[in-house]
């Protein structure tokens, strides 16, 4: 019997649904791919947080440009508006 195909929000909210429903509670904001919907960053303040493996982690300025490690899609972090 094949495997159902899963189809992408079914089993989780999309990053679009996720954004919409808002954060009030935290100043921090994760940063996903605009495509496969993958954690790139948390945004904090005027920075982003970023973490790769054996323990490799970098805070950096906005704006942020960065290739998705899962499906290779370009992605962009504004600046913060002023």
């Amino acid at each position: 019997m094949p495997t159902p195909h899963f189809q992408r929000g079914h089993a989780h909210p999309t990053g679009q649904a996720r954004r919409a429903a808002g954060n009030p509670d935290h100043s921090h904001t994760e940063w996903r791919c605009t495509r496969c919907d993958k954690l790139l960053g948390i945004r904090r303040g005027g920075q982003l947080h970023l973490r790769f493996a054996r323990g490799h982690e970098y805070f950096v300025s906005l704006p942020a440009v960065a290739t998705c490690r899962g499906c290779g899609t370009l992605n962009k972090a504004p600046s913060p508006a002023l």
